[in-house]
């Protein structure tokens, strides 16, 4: 008995790939390795306008698609191609309005990050950074009380990520009698109000603690630094923070594993596993059973790899360095998951990419660092050159798969048409079903409105064979057809 399985795809078919055929439905297969999946570049805009200002802090993007934008003293927040809020940062507070720099939403439209203003005074100018908070219902909400400040005014206090209970993650620059700054971490909400995350190592009273990661539970990964004798020579180590155990190295819960003089924690999801890196080599750990697995390349193996993110399947974004021609070595973004191992998506957006640099500039060059996944699997990222041009960017997965050949036939005294997809080059994709997502049918009488096919009912049949994919479907059913990319449901099979 064949196995049913829903196949999902998100690429857009041309129209000339509808053919006039017979059907009303969507049919959903058992799960196909045949079901591919590349990503393809989409550039936001604001008003028509591409966003040039990048930050490592910003451009988060939350299940729902929402993604944020920044334009030195506004924020955008975008979906799918729409601007749904503008906010502008500026505020009664007793300085000039430098710049605001949005940098995490969460489900629910709350919005954290940072603003910059300049003092001058006797001495000369000083910024002071400190955190803000925004939603629609409430605007936006100074929090420029949570940081240290020098006796001349500056500051930087940055809020990084917020998570579904408005819990929110920063550090706080800290700035020694001797001038030598360092930072502390925190979480802060509304309710609980700021709390410090105790620095695991200090050096004459000086420490380095950077956040990265927060989850759901309130558990927070990032990195610190490990003084050996001076404050200019240090390693750079991975700590887990939570309140029911407060601040750890991460060698003490796993010291063969974590064991490298440089390791980072970058994120952390609801399953308590992290990514990061082991000295030029990322990884993926899971908490609960203790087990790490490196991520590498499979044809590159010695390309140096960084993990930024990961969503809550356990996909995980992040760069492999590239090979380029010119004087600068650039990065180009990847996706791993456990049963697809590492596939580099530069190749898949290529040609996207190319034509929006400015004339001269090796795509190999570019830098294009993830910085969130959603359970979608969608990445938003930055992407940097080694000219002034740069651009906040999103890469979305969608449906490798055409239809190769149509014809109309007869089978068992029905006519209707038959379908055929060839599975060849697939080099580079990525299966459907390791991403969470499944290829599903859909027919419409008019390219209007579509509707699912649920079933091989009819006269409907569904071949798949090692080489190909056939789907005969009578005119009595359906006029056109398409294939899409469908969410699996939780707790439905898929495969991998």
């Amino acid at each position: 008995m064949l196995r049913r399985k829903i196949m999902r795809l998100t690429y857009p078919i041309n129209v000339s790939n509808y053919t006039a055929l017979a059907f009303a439905g969507t049919i959903a297969f058992a799960s196909s390795v045949s079901a591919q999946v590349r990503y393809e570049l989409v550039v936001p805009e604001v008003m028509g306008t591409p966003v040039n200002h990048v930050s490592a802090q910003s451009n988060e993007i939350n299940e729902n698609g929402e993604t944020l934008l920044n334009r030195i003293s506004t924020f955008a927040v975008w979906n799918d191609g729409a601007i749904t809020h503008i906010a502008s940062g500026w505020s009664e507070y007793p300085a000039t309005f430098s710049s605001i720099n949005a940098s995490s939403i969460n489900p629910f439209q709350q919005v954290v990050g940072s603003k910059t203003y300049l003092h001058r005074d006797e001495s000369g100018n000083h910024f002071d950074t400190f955190p803000f908070y925004w939603d629609p219902s409430n605007g936006l909400v100074d929090l420029d009380e949570l940081g240290a400040r020098t006796a001349n005014g500056a500051g930087n206090t940055v809020l990084y990520e917020i998570n579904e209970d408005g819990l929110a993650l920063g550090s706080t620059q800290l700035v020694a009698e001797d001038g030598r700054s360092g930072s502390q971490a925190f979480t802060w909400s509304f309710a609980q109000g700021r709390a410090d995350i105790q620095p695991l190592h200090s050096f004459e009273n000086h420490s380095v603690t950077t956040p990265h990661g927060l989850n759901s539970l309130g558990t927070v990964v990032g990195v610190y630094r490990q003084f050996n004798g001076s404050i200019d020579s240090y390693h750079e180590r991975a700590f887990i923070f939570d309140s029911a155990n407060g601040s750890r190295d991460l060698s003490e819960l796993d010291s063969n594993f974590f064991q490298s003089d440089h390791y980072t924690a970058r994120d952390i999801n609801d399953s308590e596993n992290l990514v990061g890196e082991r000295d030029r080599v990322a990884y993926f750990y899971d908490l609960q059973s203790k087990v790490g697995l490196e991520i590498r390349l499979k044809e590159d193996a010695h390309r140096a790899t960084r993990a930024f993110a990961l969503n809550n399947n356990d996909v995980v974004a992040g760069t492999v360095e590239n090979d380029s021609a010119s004087a600068s070595s650039g990065f180009a973004p990847f996706i791993w998951t456990r049963n697809s191992g590492a596939v580099e998506l530069l190749p898949h957006f290529m040609s996207a990419l190319e034509q929006i640099l400015p004339a001269g500039v090796d795509p190999m060059a570019c830098r294009i660092t993830p910085k969130s996944i959603n359970s979608s699997a969608t990445l938003s990222a930055s992407l940097q050159t080694p000219t002034n041009f740069s651009r906040e960017i999103v890469l979305k997965p969608v449906l490798d798969f055409r239809w190769n050949s149509n014809q109309v036939v007869t089978e068992n005294g029905v006519a209707g048409v038959k379908y055929t997809h060839d599975k060849e080059d697939l080099n580079g994709s990525i299966p459907a079903a390791a991403l969470g997502y499944e290829i599903a049918f859909e027919c419409s009488s008019d390219m209007k409105t579509w509707h699912p096919v649920t079933s091989e009912n009819n006269g409907i049949r569904h071949l798949e064979t090692e080489t190909s994919i056939e789907l005969f479907l009578p005119f009595a059913q359906c006029t056109f057809v398409r294939p899409v990319l469908k969410k699996i449901q939780e707790g439905e099979p898929t495969g991998y």
